[in-house]
């Protein structure tokens, strides 16, 4: 056997130069891979909705959920990141506006709980007078115009600005012919001082929609 055979013969795997090429090589690949993916993910995790909410809701953890998006520069900052810091504990927050179920979570969606007295005030609306697909949640102004019988001509005015509705009348009173439905509003108690209560009672209710 000639002296570069047994040479060869004596090369243990881990030193034949070939092997670590290779190995070297699979290596850059997969580090190369690995960086390329991540510079690739630019997304963020928000919170999102796991179920739809309504306004005045209590906000809890079971109803967010994180998910990964990416958003412009320009729309970033009005979301909620699963790392950024609520203002206040969950329980002191409510939900400002109704949202569906995997909508992402604005910032401005989440508001302390109203501290204020509030009332629910009933308002008399005849069939025609607000949107026939007004619901709960809506945001409305009350007009108050002259009644059947007022003097031609007198003018409505708006008695109550950006009430929400927590009940929207009895759709079924409306279909079966009633020419008026009971609508309940969320007020301030301090939007109740003065007249209004005697001006929504005793003219004609009109209710506009305004989100």
């Amino acid at each position: 056997m000639t002296g570069a055979a047994a040479q060869r013969l004596h090369i243990t795997p881990w030193r034949d130069p070939r092997l670590l090429v290779g190995v070297l090589l699979i290596l850059g690949s997969t580090i190369l891979g690995a960086r390329l993916a991540a510079a690739g993910d630019n997304t963020v995790e928000y919170w999102a909705l796991a179920s739809s909410v309504k306004p005045g809701d209590q906000v809890t953890r079971d109803a967010l959920v994180p998910t990964r998006v990416h958003l412009s520069s320009s729309a970033a900052g009005n979301y909620l990141r699963t790392d950024d810091q609520f203002d206040l504990p969950l329980e002191d927050l409510q939900w400002a506006s109704a949202a569906s179920s995997g909508a992402l979570v604005e910032r401005a969606a989440l508001v302390p709980k109203a501290t204020k007295q509030r009332s629910q005030l009933p308002l008399n609306v005849a069939t025609g007078a607000s949107p026939v697909d007004l619901s709960r949640g809506d945001l409305v102004d009350v007009w108050v115009g002259p009644g059947p019988g007022d003097e031609a001509g007198g003018k409505a005015v708006r008695v109550l600005q950006s009430v929400r509705v927590v009940q929207a009348g009895d759709k079924s009173a409306a279909l079966g012919g009633s020419l008026a439905q009971t609508i309940l509003v969320d007020v301030d108690n301090t939007q109740l001082e003065g007249s209004v209560v005697g001006t929504v009672a005793s003219g004609h209710v009109t209710l506009i929609r305004v989100s």
